[in-house]
């Protein structure tokens, strides 16, 4: 079973059949967490709509 590790409070997550883009929730500190990776198994926080808002701003800005 793929392992990885929660980005919040390091615990150990496993997933029987992960797939890119589920989101699962740490079975210790409860965080929501997105499969970014499979192989190798990897999760992260999941960016939310006002994170995809900064970053499109700062890709329109022009480089001074």
């Amino acid at each position: 079973m793929p392992k990885t590790y929660c980005p919040e409070c390091d615990a150990v997550i496993n997933v029987e059949h992960p797939r890119d883009g589920a989101m699962i929730d740490c079975p210790v500190c409860g965080e929501r967490l997105e499969i970014i990776s499979v192989d190798p198994f990897e999760v992260d926080l999941p960016l939310d709509d006002d994170d995809w808002d900064e970053e499109e701003e700062e890709e329109d800005e022009p480089d001074v």
